[in-house]
């Protein structure tokens, strides 16, 4: 689903091996790893996410560490995402409760909230005593989708899929209504000017220009490309207050209000929309592909999102963490090292929901022929001016807390200026909470 990470010029070689990913940041202890014995008897318990179909992808991996380790019995625990503040909230209860899992997998959305929590053990001694494995999952990895993984210098995860959010549009109704195709370096006006052409008829019969993503990673990009965000670089000072911030809000609110090129996004399903041809434009990630894939729906491709002041969209990863009081971590990292495996990034890249975090992975095939255009390069290219979804440690109540102020927006109860202000004021309270 979404989900949803710049390097400082640094000159040692210690610190280029940190950038790439190769050598974690703790490593001055760095004794060999000496792997379980293959006869060791134990029961761990691993937690996983996703879609209807991922769950296969996890239980081959496991399938693997069982060959390696026949008499470790995996208790796994599928969860289907509906949304993060819901997985990560039963997560924490989780644990709360005494009922931790030994490997934990969460998006980026959670990697704080979980630092907070103490839940993440370091993985530096594995990344450096077991380097050969460690590097041949890395080394494909590219640099921004690493950097998240790390925590106050530590490394607490190994990747599994990414998601960036893209504009998806209809050709079909393009060539209809006679308006060109996006560009690589439209803007915010060439993409209003598009929806207000897109927009055609009345009432039920009205088709849209554009539906807007009703959620904190799909209202990102927006942000973004406004050379603004909703938080600090520190991920604790609020800044939604920020005039940029409001005139984003603004121009999202004019989309709906205004010019009316978009309905209403609370209660409203913009995929399906999308996928039905009622609305000419959205926005999403790779998710959507094996859906429209088995509808037969290919009158689609996908576009950079239009800038304000900048070319810039969101991105997210997700990884596999060990539970930092974990009796059997040596045999949870041997886990770790199975479900972020070339082998199981293939198995990403041919599943289609998430992009694979490898990039030799997304050179499958399966991969870069899965949808029907011919710019699948767009998924990965978005990297090079993505920025990765902020998320601090109380991300648990941003989504909520901007969704309905949003909605008082959009239905008329507040000014966009009001609406962020109210969201500022709740995570001023969030951020004090947290510390």
């Amino acid at each position: 689903m979404r989900h949803e990470i710049k390097l400082k010029k640094i000159a040692s070689f210690l610190a280029l091996g940190l950038l790439v990913g190769l050598v974690p940041a703790n490593s001055a202890n760095s004794a060999s790893y000496v792997a379980p014995s293959s006869k060791t008897k134990a029961t761990i318990s691993m937690i996983n996410w996703g879609d209807p179909g991922d769950d296969k992808v996890y239980a081959a991996a496991v399938a693997r560490f069982n060959k390696k380790f026949p008499n470790v019995k995996v208790k796994s625990s599928f969860v289907t995402i509906k949304s993060w503040p819901d997985y990560i909230d039963k997560l924490v209860a989780s644990v709360a409760a005494g009922n931790p899992p030994d490997v934990i997998n969460i998006a980026i959305e959670g990697f704080r909230l979980g630092e907070s929590k103490g839940l993440w053990a370091p993985l530096d001694k594995y990344a450096a005593g077991d380097k050969a494995k460690f590097d041949v999952i890395m080394k494909p990895v590219a640099a921004s989708l690493k950097e998240p993984l790390t925590i106050n210098g530590s490394l607490k995860f190994l990747p599994n899929t990414f998601q960036q959010m893209l504009i998806y549009y209809n050709t079909k109704l393009f060539k209809e209504a006679g308006v060109a195709e996006p560009t690589t370096d439209w803007t915010w006006s060439d993409f209003l000017s598009a929806a207000q052409k897109l927009t055609k008829g009345e009432g039920a019969d009205k088709t849209y220009g554009f539906a807007i993503p009703f959620f904190n990673f799909g209202l990102s990009p927006w942000f973004f490309s406004n050379g603004t965000a909703g938080f600090a670089k520190d991920l604790k000072t609020p800044t939604f207050s920020d005039p940029k911030m409001v005139e984003s809000v603004t121009f999202l609110n004019d989309l709906v209000n205004k010019y009316k090129v978009s309905p209403n996004p609370a209660g409203v399903d913009p995929y399906g929309l999308f996928g039905s041809g009622k609305v000419a434009m959205t926005g999403a990630g790779h998710w959507l592909v094996n859906g429209y894939k088995a509808a037969g729906f290919e009158d689609w491709n996908i576009a950079p999102w239009p800038k304000k002041t900048t070319q810039a969209t969101v991105y997210g990863i997700s990884g596999f963490g060990i539970y930092k009081k974990s009796k059997n971590q040596d045999l949870a990292w041997e886990l770790l090292k199975e479900l972020a495996s070339p082998t199981t990034q293939a198995s990403w890249a041919k599943l289609g929901g998430g992009n694979p975090a490898s990039a030799d992975a997304a050179k499958e095939t399966a991969f870069s022929a899965s949808p029907p255009p011919l710019n699948s390069e767009r998924y990965y290219g978005a990297l090079k001016y993505a920025k990765a979804v902020q998320s601090p440690a109380f991300m648990n109540v941003v989504e909520p807390a901007l969704i309905r102020a949003l909605s008082d927006m959009f239905n008329g109860s507040l000014t966009p200026k009001l609406a962020m202000d109210q969201v500022q004021k709740e995570m001023l309270a969030a951020s004090a909470a947290s510390k």
